[in-house]
């Protein structure tokens, strides 16, 4: 039997660059043989090995560890902590390299090793005699304990003097009747990340220590308060995605969106559709640039599907922009066929213009428990104002982001994708794409656009797509971007200044000659009547 590796794949970064390579061919080299290093009794339950690691012709995918001759874990690190172990009894392990391809290298040296015997247990002691019984047999001690309190979990990151064994109990009282987690291994470094807590809610906590020997002692109780429920709010997607197919490199760019608080951008790639979220496939760049070469991709796969999401600083990720790319085509291919299918490669697109809003529904593709939204369901949001996808007289900013959202009432199903189209305002040939995914609260399907900064007509078109990749639902609405109007106070030179003055001059001039007029009329008057 043949084994061929599909890929292989290494990310790029701001930091550094590495060479993203594509392997078609039968891979039968092994990796070259572990050396094990260490084989340490921490414990009369527990055995930590270390190795060195191995290399590969393509990449070493794992190792797996073999105690007295059978296997008994699988892992990417350089070391393992066997626990489950019986007291004073010999353990021999060895360790083995693998690749993608389950090319196995040879056995690596065998180290042996007795795990101690278990001590009598320690008998209650009074206080004249407790200081001999600690020094018998350590307890823990705590040396660093940080508390990073989320939303909705809270994560305790502790280190102790020497190997231990933590438990961790909370509650919102101090009998800690919420629950507890203990852990397997005996460490120094723990990690314990809670769940499904109440925002803005206090917490009692108290953690248990255990040497490897089994004497329990608490070593720190106390409170955490998790954060307040905020608004979690969406960031935008980068604007403009492409993928453009050069001979079989597929070059990607993309503008980054204006925020000030984004993390980094990430693109994931697949070649069974879309990702959906940031593990969903192969991890190509993650970074701020603003392009990257996928090289090589287009000899091995057609068409070849992107999603670039957005994650801030908060720890957000945007909905995802996505683009498509076929081998053999110099074009620029950035959302599946219009009412048609994944994986078609769709015909040059031509200019269209759409001035009324329009929807239709492949009802042979609707199932009973399909439910598809109304147009007047799919709500277009920038700033106060609110349209949808029913109207035909939707103007946004240019220099603004916008929202597309469908809450989750209004669509069910066993749906795949929601993808939102938006036509380039001066060139309708272009088109950028973009998934609508559910939020964090769960409530509706959004996906927030960053802006273009051009004026013109444009249209947005939602394709919602079943789980075959194929069109159920498509709605089309035309889209007027327009400037954003600036109110100026106008500016006074100083020469209108001038004139200005010199025509306040005139007036109080005339005004004073008239009313010297009328005052002699009269005074004259009054004078020949005496």
């Amino acid at each position: 039997m043949l084994t061929i590796p599909l890929q292989s794949v290494f990310a790029q970064s701001d930091t550094t660059t590495f060479s993203i390579s594509v392997f078609g061919g039968p891979d039968i080299t092994p990796p070259t043989t572990p050396t094990l290093l260490t084989a340490v009794p921490v414990a009369p339950t527990q055995v930590d090995i270390t190795w060195s690691a191995s290399t590969d012709n393509y990449a070493v995918t794992g190792y797996s560890v073999l105690r007295d001759g059978t296997p008994v874990a699988t892992t990417t690190l350089l070391s393992y902590s066997d626990t489950g172990l019986a007291a004073s009894t010999t353990y021999s392990y060895i360790v083995r390299a693998f690749d993608a391809a389950l090319n196995y290298s040879s056995s690596s040296n065998s180290l042996s090793t007795t795990t101690p015997d278990t001590p009598p247990p320690v008998a209650t002691t009074t206080a004249s005699s407790s200081s001999s019984s600690e020094g018998t047999i350590a307890k823990v001690v705590l040396d660093e304990l940080n508390i990073l309190p989320g939303v909705s979990t809270s994560s305790f990151k502790l280190k102790t003097a020497a190997t231990a064994r933590v438990e961790l109990r909370w509650g919102r009282t101090a009998s800690y009747e919420i629950g507890y987690v203990t852990s397997d291994a005996y460490a120094k470094d723990h990690s314990i990340l809670l769940t499904d807590l109440e925002p803005g809610t206090t917490y009692e906590y108290q953690l248990i220590g255990y040497t490897p020997y089994g004497k329990q002692v608490i070593i720190k109780s106390g409170q955490f308060t998790t954060l307040g429920d905020v608004q979690i709010v969406q960031p935008a997607n980068v604007a403009r995605f492409q993928a453009i197919a050069s001979h079989s490199d597929a070059v990607l760019s993309w503008q980054l969106p204006a925020a000030d608080n984004v993390d980094y951008v990430r693109i994931v790639r697949s070649h069974l559709g879309f990702p959906e979220h940031l593990q969903d496939g192969a991890i190509v760049y993650q970074g701020l640039k603003t392009s990257v070469v996928d090289a090589g991709i287009l000899s091995v796969y057609s068409p070849v599907y992107y999603t670039a999401f957005v994650v801030d600083k908060n720890g957000n990720v945007s909905s995802g922009a996505v683009a498509l790319v076929y081998a053999g085509s110099e074009i620029t291919n950035n959302q599946p066929t219009e009412g048609g299918q994944w994986g078609v490669k769709p015909p040059v697109q031509k200019t269209e213009s759409i001035t009324e809003a329009t929807s239709s529904v492949v009802r042979e593709r609707v199932t009973a428990e399909m439910k598809m939204p109304e147009s007047a369901q799919i709500i277009i949001s920038q700033n106060s104002d609110l349209y949808t996808m029913q109207q035909s007289d939707i103007s946004l900013l240019s220099s603004k982001p916008f929202q597309i959202s469908i809450a989750k009432e209004h669509i069910s199903g066993n749906l795949k994708s929601i993808i939102v189209t938006l036509l380039d305002p001066t060139d309708n040939r272009q088109k950028y794409s973009f998934l609508l995914r559910i939020n964090k609260q769960k409530t509706a399907y959004e996906a927030v656009v960053a802006p273009l900064l051009v004026v013109g007509k444009s249209r947005l078109t939602v394709e919602i797509y079943d789980y075959e990749a194929e069109v159920v639902a498509t709605y089309h609405a035309p889209i007027n971007f327009v400037q954003e109007t600036v109110m100026v106070k106008p500016v006074v030179f100083p020469d209108a200044i001038m004139v200005r003055s010199d025509v306040v001059l005139y007036v109080f001039l005339f005004l004073l000659l008239l009313f010297l007029i009328i005052f002699f009329f009269y005074r004259r008057r009054d004078e020949d009547k005496e």
